[in-house]
Formats: structure tokens, C-alpha cells, sequence
């Protein structure tokens, strides 16, 4: 196991993570239900620990293949680790905006409603950053998904 095997295996979960926070937060704000407001937080928080842990790990995982795969783009590389630490700050600020939301949840505060808002637009800027990060990764090893193939007959 390398760090190249470590990125691929830890590098989904803030997206799965903020994508389903969000469903689930809408979900939550719909129904008006404390309990999977909460929820979907928790998953904010967690999106947030795991993007930082993708960065960290991303940084190994260039080494491995420019050390493996001579073939690799290096500019496909850098643009996916700059989209990366701007996915990873989105992340960040959605993380911190959930730990607040998660204590005025618990005290009832009159601006719950304003903060609940911020989060939703908050969480949905961070699920397009990753998305966008997730295409530029692609792009470093799976070319074949982003262009278009003909057959010839």
C-alpha cells in the first residue's frame, strides 16, 4: 500500500460525504426536522476532516506517479491539486459553518433559520468545487472519459 492507494481510497468521501449532506439538509429544512438537519452537519463536518485528509494524502500520491507513470500530465496533475485546496477550503468554511449550526441547533437561537441558509448555499458551493476537483482528477488518469471516442467501422 502506497500513498497513491491511499488518496484513491480516502479521495471520495468528502465528495459522497457533502453531497449527501446536503440532500440530506434539504431534506431537513423541507420537513423541518431537527434531527436530519443534524445529520446532514455531522456529515458537513466530516466532508470537511476527509477533504483534508485527500489534500495530505494527493501530495504523496504525485509523487508515486511521477515517479510510476512518466506518461502523466503534469499540468493535469496541477490543476487538479489547485482545484483541490479550493475544494478543500469550501469544505472547510461548510465544516465550520455545520460545528456553529450544530450549537445553535441545540439552544433554539432565533437566527437558526438565517444560518440554516448560509450552510445550504455554503454546502452547495463546496459540492461543486469537489465535483470540479473529482473531473480534474479524472482527467490525470482516466482520458478516456473525457474525450470523445469514435469507432470506426
Amino acid at each position: 500500500m502506497n500513498d497513491a492507494y491511499l488518496h484513491l481510497t480516502i479521495n471520495h468521501f468528502p465528495i459522497f460525504s457533502m453531497l449527501f449532506g446536503l440532500l440530506i439538509l434539504g431534506w431537513g429544512l423541507w420537513k423541518k426536522k431537527d434531527s436530519i438537519q443534524k445529520i446532514a452537519m455531522v456529515l458537513f463536518v466530516l466532508g470537511a476532516i476527509t477533504s483534508y485528509i485527500a489534500v495530505e494524502t494527493g501530495e504523496g500520491a504525485e509523487e508515486v506517479l511521477e515517479e510510476y507513470a512518466t506518461s502523466i500530465s503534469h499540468d493535469a496533475i496541477h490543476d487538479h491539486e489547485e482545484a483541490a485546496e479550493i475544494a478543500m477550503w469550501f469544505s472547510f468554511i461548510t465544516g465550520g459553518l455545520a460545528l456553529v449550526s450544530l450549537f445553535v441547533a441545540n439552544y433554539n437561537l432565533r437566527y437558526k433559520n438565517v444560518l440554516m441558509g448560509v450552510l445550504l448555499v455554503a454546502a452547495l458551493a463546496a459540492v461543486g468545487a469537489l465535483l470540479y476537483t473529482a473531473y480534474e482528477g479524472g482527467q490525470i488518469r482516466h482520458p478516456e472519459a473525457h474525450t470523445t471516442v469514435r469507432i470506426d467501422e
